[in-house]
């Protein structure tokens, strides 16, 4: 008596293990940003590798294995070599620059809401603008400057629908780098969104920083001043760095989220903790800082030594607080 033994191709094993292997080495940086409708270009070679899977994959299941590999090495190679072949164009990217001269321009306030990319926000180097802004995107840029002298600066994108099965697996290079005239006393009211934000403010003239973060992370470097300035922060779920200047007075107030936030205290300024919100997160506090009467391990407040007697002061308040883990770190 015979025993027929189904046979199972490895065809579609092998193809399940490709496709995750090229994805990963996508999200590594080692494939370059592709969208789905590049792969549609190869859908003849789906009909041809099913026909031969059919034909041999269930004789013989190392046919079928082979098959496969030969299939994803050959996507693999399309995918790395198509921007040379110039096939790999994102759909709907595109660059824009936008800019305004500096003209009489004595006090500029900014509203930028931004989006998904990465953002970049500096010190313009010896320029006649105001502000000028690269934007590599999708969709539709949104920039508008009112006012003479006192000037009211708005910046936004909004996306517009992609073709069909056009989804992109990566950002496609969409960015935003933004440089901000470092004369004009500069209030920035900025909305962030999922993207990364990297505010280098060193330089730039800064009366107010009002900030609202979303989900991606956020690096804020606050600039040197001779006027006293505020910033006020409202964190999300991304991790927030925020380094603060020596010699300069500042009122920092903080409602963080579920993300984690540190800020970078100059080792000699002098600095006031207040800790009014109980949170699920922790507190980590610099050590040698003195604590109130009553304080607890994470609500209350701290002072450096030299607070009382220092020309310069820092105020940190913390109205609200997640669980997101705060740390207070000199350096």
């Amino acid at each position: 008596m015979s025993v027929n033994q189904k046979r199972v191709s490895l065809f579609l094993p092998v193809i399940l293990i490709g496709a995750g292997v090229i994805l990963l080495l996508r999200n590594l940086g080692f494939l370059p940003a592709f969208n789905w409708s590049v792969l549609l270009r190869l859908w003849p070679l789906a009909l041809v590798v099913l026909g031969l899977d059919l034909l041999f994959g269930y004789r013989a299941p190392w046919a079928g294995g082979l098959i496969g590999l030969l299939t994803v090495a050959a996507v693999a190679v399309f995918l790395f070599f198509s921007p040379v072949m110039e096939n790999n164009p994102p759909a709907g990217i595109k660059t824009e620059v936008v800019s305004k001269p500096l003209e009489n321009t004595a006090h500029v306030q900014y509203y930028l809401d931004t989006s998904y990319p990465p953002v970049t926000i500096s010190a313009l180097p010896d320029s006649t603008d105001l502000v000028k802004a690269t934007i590599v995107h999708r969709g539709q840029v949104h920039f508008d400057v009112k006012g003479d002298t006192d000037k009211t600066v708005t910046l936004s994108t909004s996306t517009e629908p992609g073709p069909w099965f056009s989804y992109d697996l990566g950002l496609g290079g969409q960015k935003w780098d933004i440089g901000l005239n470092p004369s004009v006393p500069t209030t920035l009211n900025l909305d962030g969104g999922s993207g990364a934000l990297d505010l280098q403010l060193e330089g730039i003239t800064l009366e107010a920083l009002r900030a609202d973060f979303g989900s991606g992370a956020s690096k804020i470097t606050l600039p040197d001043s001779p006027q006293p300035y505020q910033v006020d922060i409202e964190s999300g779920s991304g991790s927030v760095e925020l380094a603060l200047p020596t010699d300069t007075d500042v009122t920092f107030t903080l409602e963080s989220g579920s993300g984690a936030v540190t800020v970078f205290l100059p080792l000699t300024s002098a600095v006031k903790i207040e800790v009014m919100d109980n949170g699920s997160g922790t507190v980590h506090v610099p050590a040698g800082y003195i604590a109130a009467a009553g304080n607890t391990a994470d609500h209350g407040t701290w002072q450096s030594s030299n607070f009382s007697s220092a020309a310069h002061t820092i105020l940190i308040r913390v109205k609200d607080r997640g669980s997101g883990n705060l740390f207070f770190k000199t350096r």
